[in-house]
């Protein structure tokens, strides 16, 4: 699974908007959109990280198998 690289950025401008808007409005319901908006964008993160470590994983098996290491 590759890293949806538009929607991480999307997710970052928009907790970005948030958090300026809280900033200058004082709004709480801006600093709540902010924070989830960070954690959407931590989670597509957190999901490619995972598909990366089990690639590795996948390829060291392949790899030790081969070469009998």
């Amino acid at each position: 699974m590759a890293l949806d690289q538009q929607e991480f950025e999307a997710l970052l401008a928009q907790a970005q908007t948030h958090a300026d808007l809280a900033a200058s409005e004082n709004q709480p319901l801006h600093y709540r959109a902010a924070f989830e908006a960070s954690l959407k964008a931590m989670r597509l993160l957190a999901e490619e990280s995972g598909a990366w470590r089990q690639m590795v994983a996948r390829a060291t098996e392949e790899f030790q198998g081969d070469e009998g290491v």
